[in-house]
């Protein structure tokens, strides 16, 4: 009898063990380094410049530690959003992007696109490490699932292509 509870007993344990692992493999958000495909490459480890004012906002759940601010344009937060405004960035700032990577959040499985880069503010004399979010995903009702990408701070026109680049 000794001998039967100790099995359901490393039994029970093998399994709970088991279930935690696997909740754990197919919850945590996944992420996919998208630096090389089109159109980021036109835009990584080059310097790019600011086409209208920017903010950086305090970022209270950054998506990467090294990258602790968001960089705000009008199309994330919104220029008036409750979040802290560090910095005030102004037309014509150089600012350069790091990686890019594409995040599929656990609970909604919606994706984005993460810009990963700095920026110096003169004013300030300080450098500020973002994140900025960019494109839209249109996975609903298609059988090709494709990306497009609004007006950023850096451009004078919208991306009109349809880019299909596949999500983590």
């Amino acid at each position: 009898m000794k001998k039967i509870a100790i099995g359901c007993g490393i039994f029970l344990v093998l399994v709970i063990g088991t279930v935690t692992l696997l909740f754990y493999i197919l919850t945590r958000p996944k992420y996919r380094d998208v630096s090389k495909e089109k159109p980021f490459v036109e835009i990584l480890s080059k310097p790019i410049i600011t086409k209208r004012p920017t903010l950086i906002l305090n970022e209270d759940l950054p998506r990467h530690e090294d990258y602790s601010y968001h960089l705000e344009d009008g199309n994330g937060f919104g220029m008036n959003s409750d979040l802290e405004i560090v910095a005030e960035i102004p037309t014509g700032t150089e600012v350069h992007i790091d990686k890019i990577e594409i995040h599929t959040n656990w609970v909604s499985g919606t994706s984005s696109v993460y810009l990963f880069g700095k920026v110096f503010n003169k004013e300030k004399q300080q450098n500020y490490p973002f994140q900025y979010t960019w494109g839209n995903y249109h996975l609903i009702y298609e059988d090709n699932p494709y990306w497009t990408f609004e007006l950023a701070f850096w451009q004078d026109e919208p991306l009109t292509e349809k880019y299909y680049i596949d999500v983590p």
